[in-house]
């Protein structure tokens, strides 16, 4: 693993800028945002919608800006569900992608949602997403099947209980 820091910031409009731009250089559009109709790529249209979609995010307080060595390569967010778990998701742009980014931002989380009494995080992928799901059991993790397919496989449903 290499040797930097793993910081998660709470999103603000400064973050959102820069958020923008890691997406644009390390992701998809459709890995970070909701589905935009139009021509592919990120085009203005879809950087509009990116920008006004993690604006409503940064007036969370459980939306974070990740940074690793004080540079933004993806967002990470906690959401409490009517269950008293929290919810999460993540990103990260693919520079930053299999160097052990991923680990040490579900353990930030994990943190967080231990400070709130949570007794759980929840996440929601795809059995297509192999990173996703080694990242997740890798937590300790337990994945369950929903028989809700996707265009992109199966969804899987993640409990990871807080210890």
């Amino acid at each position: 693993m290499d040797d930097f820091r793993v910081v998660l910031r709470p999103l603000d409009e400064e973050s959102t800028a820069s958020l923008l731009d890691a997406a644009v250089c390390g992701a998809e559009p459709e890995e970070v945002m909701p589905a935009v109709v139009g021509a592919p790529g990120w085009t203005a249209e879809r950087r509009a919608a990116f920008l006004a979609f993690h604006h409503e995010w940064a007036a969370t307080p459980t939306t974070y800006a990740i940074l690793v060595d004080d540079t933004v390569v993806g967002a990470a967010r906690l959401q409490p569900t009517p269950d008293g778990d929290l919810e999460t998701g993540l990103w990260i742009g693919r520079e930053h992608r299999g160097r052990g980014v991923g680990r040490a931002v579900v353990a930030l989380l994990r943190a967080e949602a231990r400070s709130q009494g949570a007794p759980r995080v929840v996440a929601t992928t795809t059995d297509a997403n192999t990173a996703a799901r080694r990242l997740l059991t890798g937590a300790g993790a337990h994945l369950r099947t929903r028989a809700t397919p996707t265009a992109h496989g199966d969804t899987i449903e993640a409990t990871l209980d807080i210890d």
